[in-house]
């Protein structure tokens, strides 16, 4: 994808690359740090002395080590309280639906690179992430995305769009660099606890969500996660946050998984939940799979599509 790189801030080509650095046709340079393009415009939140620094900034490793009895506990034995039960099957059909030729853009990967470079191996998978704590291909932020227009047969974001301080300019930058006839998938929350702080800025309805990619075609929306799966999450949370003591905290946490980690099955009643105007009053999250086609919709008509749905 060498040839297809360019400057997050003047678009300028890529002329040559080294073990320290990019060089791009205006001069200018980014580094290359343990053997990964650190690529950040100037205008972005986050810089290459974070990457340097090890910065802990939108995901924590230390989260997943579960050689720490307390991470143990929390990720092996306890049960989660909320699953997006399709997500295999869903990229499944994306899978099946790219050819060997697909070039595919994964932003904020995280601990998943090994994960996608699997489910899509059959395609030249390029991942990528605002830090390098688990060595993606490139390091860069998705508001400045270093690629040149219409490059990528889909891109995908996966609960990451709240995590960006201007969605509209991410959401514009993801569908420049999708072909005309690409995919892009979003999955992102409606209603979710405060996480990830400070890096959590948005929310996302139906209507809000549809209104980011208003020249894409909607070819599949799906709850991921649904209403009973945010009653659990909301009334743990709440439980959790009463004390902050860790003990009392860590008993409430124990205790609400236990009392109910079961919910989430409420929410598993049809393999593939479908939208309807009482599923999209308070579900967890969202998975949405447009596909870029340029064709300029007015307002009104993205929300029209909302009425079609089933009540």
């Amino acid at each position: 994808m060498l040839e297809y790189i360019i400057h997050p801030d003047t678009h300028s080509r890529l002329v040559s690359k080294t073990d320290e650095y990019f060089l791009f046709e205006d001069k200018s340079k980014l580094s290359v740090f343990n053997g990964t393009p650190i690529l950040f415009g100037a205008n972005s939140i986050f810089n290459e002395a974070d990457i340097i620094n090890e910065k802990k900034t939108t995901q924590d490793s230390d989260y997943l080590d579960t050689s720490n009895i307390k991470n143990f506990i929390r990720r092996k034995l306890l049960p989660s309280l909320c699953e997006d039960f399709n997500i295999e099957n869903r990229y499944e059909e994306l899978s099946k639906s790219l050819t060997k030729e697909s070039k595919i853009l994964i932003i904020g990967a995280g601990e998943k690179i090994s994960y996608y470079k699997n489910k899509f191996s059959h395609c030249e998978v390029i991942t990528s992430d605002v830090h390098n704590q688990f060595k993606p291909d490139y390091v860069f932020d998705g508001h400045f995305i270093p690629f040149v227009e219409n490059c990528f047969d889909m891109v995908l974001a996966a609960q990451v769009i709240e995590h960006t301080i201007n969605p509209w300019k991410f959401c514009q930058e993801l569908q420049r660099v999708t072909k005309i006839g690409g995919l892009l998938q979003i999955e992102a929350p409606q209603n979710f606890p405060y996480h990830s702080e400070p890096y959590d800025f948005f929310r996302f309805t139906f209507t809000g969500m549809r209104s980011l990619f208003a020249e894409c075609e909607v070819m599949n929306a799906e709850i991921t996660e649904g209403n009973a799966s945010i009653v659990a999450v909301t009334i743990s949370n709440y439980l959790i946050n009463t004390s902050s003591h860790r003990l009392v905290r860590s008993t409430w946490l124990f205790i609400t998984r236990l009392l109910f980690g079961w919910m989430k099955y409420l929410d598993k009643r049809k393999p593939k939940p479908k939208l309807n105007r009482r599923s999209v009053s308070m579900p967890k999250g969202y998975a949405f799979t447009f596909k870029k086609d340029v064709v300029k919709r007015k307002p009104v008509e993205l929300l029209n599509e909302f009425y079609k749905l089933k009540r």
